[in-house]
């Protein structure tokens, strides 16, 4: 497996970077800091995967808490990946299937994967969104 690109984003707005129950959060709980990325994965078979990351500082280790809680429950919401907004890979939808997260202090990383060529799925892409969250 190989990174064949990558694209990043640093910012304080995680309310404009964020939907659902998520951007609500932030509202009552903003973050200092915000930081978005996304990398293309390529095996040798030309099977290809994107890889959106986010980490988000908190002011304290009680409300990154309470963001990992949330953001790890189905269907609340996210930061909105990266992918989303800029790049070739616009219209890919995480489901949350291949989805890791941890908190480290007072930052919040999550991590999803989705497949955009060819045969990449299920256990793969949970192993590649649980090392991107690392």
């Amino acid at each position: 497996m190989r990174l064949s690109g990558k694209v990043t984003d640093d910012s304080a707005d995680c309310v404009a970077n964020s939907y659902g129950q998520v951007q609500d959060f932030f509202r009552r709980t903003p973050c200092t800091a915000l930081h978005r990325a996304y990398f293309e994965l390529r095996d040798q078979k030309g099977d290809a995967a994107i890889v959106a990351v986010s980490w988000v500082e908190m002011s304290d280790e009680t409300s990154a808490r309470a963001l990992k809680q949330l953001m790890d429950t189905s269907g609340t919401g996210n930061v909105t990946e990266l992918s989303r907004d800029r790049g070739r890979y616009r219209t890919v939808r995480y489901t949350g299937d291949a989805y890791a997260s941890r908190r480290d202090g007072p930052v919040v990383i999550n991590a999803q994967a989705a497949p955009v060529a060819r045969g990449w799925a299920g256990l793969a892409l949970t192993s590649i969104a649980t090392n991107a969250a690392q």
